[in-house]
């Protein structure tokens, strides 16, 4: 199965997934001719806006984070700093870059995306705050008590089975 990537004056473009992410945004770097961008600020989100952050995953494969078949809008992922609501008289000039806090910003590389997908604004996705092994109703899953508990040795006949005349943890049938 393939992908349509849409960018630039609304071309669309076939890839497969089923590669490397890292493989994947190259590919859709040259062919979509974004020369200056580096692969680690390219993404992909649906048409509803929801960024797939595949820059965070360039070892995996893409078919995992893109359903095929589907249509992606290529955007372009920047870091720029927050700025301050609260302005003191002295100045930042004693902090550096690194510790100002940054925002991940989104910019659409298909030309009035506004207009071909309505209500279309690329967004990074909500990640739950709570614990991630507990489900809405803050009961674990069936899955998360599997992993949770350590994998028992196979059971073995004991003394005390043997003097109950059990066979396998169940007794024996004695009529």
């Amino acid at each position: 199965m393939f992908i349509v990537v849409r960018h630039g004056g609304d071309e669309k473009l076939l890839f497969n997934p089923w590669c490397r992410v890292a493989n994947l945004l190259s590919d859709i770097k040259q062919r979509c001719n974004f020369p200056l961008i580096d692969i680690q600020a390219l993404d992909l989100c649906d048409e509803a806006g929801l960024v797939k952050d595949l820059p965070l995953n360039l070892q995996a494969c893409a078919s995992k984070f893109l359903p095929s078949p589907g249509t992606y809008v290529v955007v372009e992922r920047r870091r720029i700093p927050i700025e301050k609501q609260n302005t003191d008289s002295q100045g930042d000039e004693t902090e550096g870059e690194e510790a100002r806090p940054m925002e991940t910003v989104f910019t659409s590389l298909l030309n009035n995306a506004d207009k071909l997908i309505p209500g279309f604004t690329p967004r990074a996705a909500t990640k739950h705050l709570g614990n991630p092994k507990e489900t809405r109703k803050g009961r674990r899953t069936k899955e998360d008590k599997v992993l949770a508990t350590p994998p028992s040795p196979t059971p073995r006949a004991t003394s005390t089975m043997k003097a109950n005349k059990t066979t396998k943890g169940r007794p024996k049938n004695t009529r």
